[in-house]
């Protein structure tokens, strides 16, 4: 499964799935990218440590 990091202009970041489906906001990107590698330590699967950040300026998806 891949996931984005949106970050807001509040510096709040969200994270979701790539079809749109909030999973949960959070107070900053490392907060979010934090929680997001520990639940795929825990599923174990190494193809779920990919995760897509959606850029302020272009929304373009970046992988991290």
């Amino acid at each position: 499964m891949h996931c984005l990091i949106k970050e807001w202009p509040n510096k709040m970041a969200t994270l979701m799935t790539e079809d749109g489906v909030v999973l949960w906001t959070f107070s900053d990107v490392e907060e979010a990218r934090k929680v997001w590698q520990d639940w795929c330590s825990l599923q174990n699967d190494k193809n779920s440590s990919q995760i897509g950040r959606l850029c302020k300026s272009d929304l373009s998806e970046q992988i991290l």
